[in-house]
């Protein structure tokens, strides 16, 4: 971030408000007591406490601004987003309008931070979410210099996400590239080897038919034998590329089966040789075809390679589509407020952070999930 510290809260000030006189006392209560446990760090039990004060006065907006923030420090983002939304749409005081807001693109910001080694495009659209957040949040207060200064740096953490989705795209392009002259280079080998079985069986009809000598076909075998010796080794380099090509943490099964089928067909060509060489022409052309079948089938699961990974990005297209297309709208903005909340106990304050502060934690946390899962350790269930 060009070396310049930019803070910014990612959480909610304290707000000062006061019990209405429709809140019920045993709400207040409620309230007052999930705050303790709140600021304990008890966040579960906070959460449970805010429910009860909801259910006390079912039309207390702060309560579940609270819950919101309980569930924020609980890691449950999406639970704190929808509350916050509600809070944002339901309450006609506009300082309290503003915090959800404020609030909301806090939870996209950090959402999108833990997507990015997962899944870029959606960290990308978490981050360009929070941005939305924080300029309603400036459409209510412009001088809010930390909502600005939020924008600041999801903008250059966007930057940064683009980048690595265009070299994604790159390596994915670049891959395709190798996987299609894989399959053109199997396609090559898979007629060589069916010339070579044709040119056994020529061969052999040639000899039992006395068109040539047996002396003149034992040569040709051993020169089909060298040919066949050489198209062994271009299989196994064939099969050496498509395992240079899999992606060791995440392997693919095709992939790992079509090279599983050039390692049989390169036992089959290497027996084929040493029949040839023998002058068995009938095992030989037997073993040269069982070798022409493991190529055209590693030709087939790399096609079907292909044809998986296609579906998947458009199913991914179509996904992005429908959730562009069922994402709520942004709660309108309410009324100026009628009236000042004013008791300070009825919303617990959420620790001040940064956004420094929040990508470093991610960097840790990577850090830790990464040696846990080091030989020596177990895997963890769940990150979050």
């Amino acid at each position: 971030m060009s070396g310049k510290k930019l803070e910014i809260i990612l959480l909610s000030l304290l707000l000062s408000i006061t019990a209405r006189p429709v809140y019920a006392e045993s709400a207040a209560i409620a309230v007052r007591e999930a705050n303790k446990l709140y600021k304990q760090g008890q966040f579960k039990q906070a959460a449970d406490g805010y429910d009860r004060a909801m259910t006390e006065s079912p039309e207390a907006i702060e309560p579940r601004f609270n819950k919101a923030d309980s569930f924020y420090r609980l890691d449950d983002l999406q639970q704190a987003i929808d509350l916050y939304k509600a809070v944002a749409a339901e309450s006609k005081d506009m300082q309290l309008v503003e915090k959800a807001k404020y609030n909301l693109g806090n939870c996209f910001f950090k959402q999108g931070t833990k997507l990015k080694d997962s899944d870029l495009q959606k960290a990308l659209e978490n981050m360009q979410t929070a941005i939305g957040s924080w300029r309603q949040v400036l459409d209510i207060n412009p001088a809010n210099e930390k909502a600005a200064k939020n924008i600041e740096v999801a903008r250059l953490t966007i930057k940064d996400i683009i980048d690595q989705i265009n070299k994604q795209k790159q390596e994915q392009q670049k891959q395709q590239q190798q996987q299609k002259q894989t399959q053109e280079d199997l396609k090559q080998l898979l007629e060589q080897q069916k010339a070579l079985a044709d040119k056994t069986q020529q061969t052999k009809q040639k000899a039992d038919s006395n068109s040539i000598s047996q002396e003149q076909a034992k040569q040709d075998y051993k020169d089909i034998a060298k040919q066949q010796s050489d198209l062994k080794d271009k299989t196994e380099q064939a099969m050496d590329k498509i395992q240079q090509q899999q992606d060791p943490n995440n392997p693919d099964p095709k992939q790992q089966q079509a090279g599983q089928n050039l390692k049989n067909a390169a036992d089959k060509q290497k027996d084929a040789a040493e029949k040839l060489n023998n002058s068995d022409a009938a095992g030989g052309k037997q073993s040269q075809d069982k070798a022409a079948e493991e190529i055209e089938k590693a030709l087939k699961s790399l096609s079907e390679q292909q044809n998986q990974q296609q579906q998947q990005k458009r199913n991914e297209q179509q996904s992005n589509w429908q959730q562009g297309q069922q994402e709520p709208s942004q709660p309108q903005e309410p009324n100026q407020a009628q009236q000042q909340q004013e008791q300070q106990e009825q919303q617990a304050a959420a620790p001040d952070t940064t956004a420094e502060e929040i990508l470093d934690k991610e960097q840790k946390q990577k850090e830790q999930r990464q040696m846990m899962q080091s030989p020596g350790f177990q895997n963890v269930d769940k990150d979050w």
